[in-house]
């Protein structure tokens, strides 16, 4: 048997024991958790002259083998010009590369390199220990509730962008 109810009527329950002040702390501890976990990369994004917009470059070109730039503009929200500035500060630095598709030459996938995979790992290996540290105390419940509310939030934004 399903969890979910009928349409429209688990919104419904939610509102009857989510009232505004609870939405409210609940998105405020979600700025508070991203700002604590880019606040834990921050050392190393100063020392190699690097920001937030970078590290997010970073993060998905790594975990998306052979992305675009369309795609990371979709998934960035960013302007073309702000999207531009940043790759190619990293190409500049040597820490992204772009290529061309074999079957699509307009398709421009780009990998990281031996310089921008050793910065990431580095940044991810921070944000996997903090996340593993709350993943732990929380207990595998609330890691399961979590995925399950974070879901139709993505779902949403992907309806959005593409």
């Amino acid at each position: 048997m399903s969890s979910r109810m009928p349409d429209g009527s688990a919104s419904a329950v939610a509102h009857l024991y989510l009232r505004e002040e609870q939405m409210r702390q609940a998105y405020e501890a979600l700025l508070l958790a991203w700002r604590s976990l880019n606040a834990e990369c921050d050392t190393i994004l100063r020392e190699n002259g690097l920001g937030s917009a970078h590290h997010r470059i970073l993060f998905l070109v790594s975990s998306h083998e052979n992305i675009t730039p369309s795609v990371l503009l979709e998934r960035l929200g960013i302007t073309k010009q702000s999207l531009g500035r940043a790759l190619n500060d990293l190409k500049e630095r040597q820490m992204i590369e772009q290529g061309y598709d074999a079957n699509d030459r307009r398709l421009r996938p780009l990998r990281l390199t031996e310089k921008g995979l050793q910065i990431e790992q580095r940044l991810f290996r921070l944000i996997r220990g903090v996340m593993t540290n709350a993943y732990r105390e929380a207990g595998v419940s609330a890691v399961e509730g979590f995925r399950r509310v974070l879901a139709p939030l993505q779902e949403n934004l992907e309806g959005k962008i593409g």
